[in-house]
């Protein structure tokens, strides 16, 4: 999943990078493969044999193998991150374990740009856009939700302990996060103000 590919953030690769420090670090994610996948409960099985992967059955968990995740969008729907090169075989393999069901396996690789967020103020970072309680108790690796951040729609997952999280956001949106993002770094370097350190 290293395809870096050109995208709309790459006028911003300097910026993106310049505004990581020690508390928070910003980049862009590889381009990864996007599958939609909707399905009933009863497919479930047949489609974690198909695709080598269990897929989440509780609400806003991610499985993965290191290289694929699974991620649960709702209690019919999960989306697919997997090597580009993988999508249409993935597809295939959906489509011929599914066959006679009630299903869609559909490309959505086009769907939605990822930047990284990680650090020991990775949450603060967050926490200024986004509504969702993101205290470790309440968010933990291997949790995903989809809301706001900075009012624009986005997939969040929480990849590690570090904490690492991935934000997915629509194409059309990602300049603007991206920048909101950069803002939001940069403002954990500013000093303290005089009389209110305390």
């Amino acid at each position: 999943m290293a395809d870096r590919g050109t995208t709309i953030l790459d006028p911003l690769a300097a910026a993106i990078a310049a505004a990581s420090c020690e508390e928070a670090r910003l980049s862009r994610l590889p381009l990864v493969g996007q599958v939609t996948l909707r399905a009933g409960r009863d497919a479930v099985s047949l489609a974690g044999v198909a695709l080598d992967l269990a897929l989440p059955t509780e609400p806003n968990r991610v499985a993965s193998d290191g290289g694929r995740a699974a991620v649960w969008l709702g209690p019919d729907e999960w989306l697919i991150l997997l090597p580009r090169g993988d999508v249409a075989s993935t597809v295939a393999r959906l489509e011929m374990a599914l066959d006679g069901g009630h299903f869609a396996a559909v490309d959505t690789s086009a769907a939605r740009l990822g930047l990284a967020l990680s650090g020991p103020a990775a949450r603060q970072v967050l926490a200024k856009g986004c509504g969702l309680d993101l205290h470790p108790r309440a968010f933990a690796p291997g949790d995903c939700a989809q809301t706001a951040l900075a009012r624009v729609p986005v997939l969040l997952v929480q990849r590690d302990e570090a904490p690492t999280f991935w934000v997915f956001v629509r194409p059309s949106y990602a300049v603007f996060l991206a920048r909101w993002l950069i803002d939001a770094i940069a403002e954990l370097r500013l000093a303290p103000i005089p009389g209110l350190d305390t």
